[in-house]
């Protein structure tokens, strides 16, 4: 196995120095503090919400229901003949409102620039994947497995900068901070709420809204661990 050569004592700690330096870099955007971006940084956060979006698009081309809170968001553009993105825009604006509501503070109004891309992108996808044409339950099932795979993948990938989330995920860690609700036991609630929301609406809910639901948040930590360790194997890379 090749390893790292150094020839002095200064070598020695230069290296140790820039390791150091590397972890406190990880240390701190894993902690949320403001750190210098780099261009990968923003590639990530756009690829990821690319991704993210078309599955949400497949997800709705699949016929077997989209994620709660998109059901909303299909089902009103529907009712009231708004474009997809106005009411994603919308809809990110209540989610603002009802976050500040919970904390009882000032409005946060970061999270909607990632509202903006989502909008843009879930819109441009539903209008590209409209064109595939399903015939088959087959064809539903491979489509919505596309789905899950996009959707995880890219929200495991728009995550890892930490830019600011989705102001629908804000709302799920105000209820965590102000009423100690776990992570878990919040976005639950939430989903809940919004299938009933959804339901009321008419909205696009089906088997595939309950496997999303469940299947979801593991696919993300899967990618996640995935991503993690090509990561880990490419530093190994570097430094050898």
């Amino acid at each position: 196995m090749p390893r790292l050569i150094l020839e002095s004592e200064e070598e020695k700690a230069e290296w140790e120095a820039a390791k150091k330096r590397r972890e406190m870099r990880i240390k701190r955007k894993e902690e949320g503090v403001d750190v210098k971006r780099n261009k990968m940084d923003y590639v990530q956060y756009v690829g990821g919400i690319v991704l993210l979006t078309l599955g949400v698009a497949f997800s709705s081309k699949a016929g077997l229901g989209t994620g709660s809170l998109d059901s909303i968001n299909f089902a009103l553009a529907d009712r009231t003949g708004l474009n997809l993105s106005i009411i994603i825009l919308l809809m990110a604006f209540v989610a603002i409102i009802i976050s500040t509501v919970i904390r009882r503070g000032k409005p946060n109004f970061k999270p909607l620039m990632t509202a903006i891309f989502m909008a843009i992108f879930t819109e441009g996808w539903v209008k590209v994947v409209d064109m595939i044409t399903v015939d088959t339950i087959v064809h539903q099932i491979i489509i919505f497995t596309v789905a899950i795979f996009c959707a995880s993948v890219g929200i495991a990938i728009y995550l890892r900068p930490k830019f600011p989330a989705n102001p629908n995920d804000d709302i799920t860690v105000a209820l965590n901070e102000v009423f100690k609700l776990k992570i878990g036991t919040a976005k639950l609630l939430i989903d809940l709420i919004a299938i009933i929301i959804a339901l009321l609406l008419k909205g696009p809910i089906g088997i595939g809204t309950i496997l999303m639901t469940v299947l979801i948040g593991p696919a993300v930590n899967l990618a996640n661990s995935l991503i993690d360790k090509c990561a880990s194997s490419s530093n190994e890379k570097s430094v050898v």
